[in-house]
């Protein structure tokens, strides 16, 4: 089985949502929030560590001598991850927007975009793609998609969450659980 790595920079609520789901926990879990308080009570040993030492850390003999046998997932990781990195490792990234109908909704915060323009999108949706330096330019690996009838932007991020569980569920299934 390969290496999981996850990092966050908010809560960190989707991993420990994924490996109840999926019965596994990371290896490792990093984030660049130094806000303890904010972090899931769930979450186990996790790392903190500022995202340029984060970096020079995937850089390291020690990590890279591992990189093959590593799959990191980014679950509300607010960073770009430097292109040295993304051709170094197999990292994918989570997003809560349908972006193979809508690609104008790549980059922050799809989810209000979605929801103050509802009439444009009558589909949402979350997708997993591989991390490439370009910004949700990567390789769509897995989506779920739904009609919108969303009626608050409370409800949108709700249905977008179990959208994100879904797709990272599909995708963690194939490439961790069942090699």
């Amino acid at each position: 089985m390969k290496q999981w790595i996850c990092l966050f920079s908010q809560t960190g609520t989707e991993i420990v949502d994924l490996s109840a789901k999926l019965g596994i926990i990371p290896d490792l879990v990093f984030t660049n929030n130094a806000n303890r308080e904010q972090y899931n009570p769930g979450l186990k040993n996790v790392e903190y560590l500022p995202h340029d030492q984060l970096m020079e850390l995937f850089r390291s003999a020690d990590m890279k001598n591992h990189s093959e046998d590593t799959l990191v997932t980014l679950h509300g990781y607010l960073r770009i991850i430097p292109a040295d990195i993304c051709d170094m490792y197999e990292i994918y990234n989570g997003h809560p927007a349908a972006i193979k109908l809508y690609p104008e909704l790549k980059g922050f915060n799809p989810q209000v975009r979605a929801w103050e323009n509802r009439e444009k999108y009558p589909i949402i949706g979350s997708v997993v793609h591989k991390v490439t330096p370009g910004v949700d330019e990567g390789e769509i690996v897995a989506s779920i998609e739904y009609i919108n009838r969303v009626d608050s932007l409370d409800e949108m991020y709700a249905v977008l969450r179990k959208a994100s569980l879904q797709s990272w569920s599909f995708f963690l299934k194939r490439t961790l659980v069942w090699q």
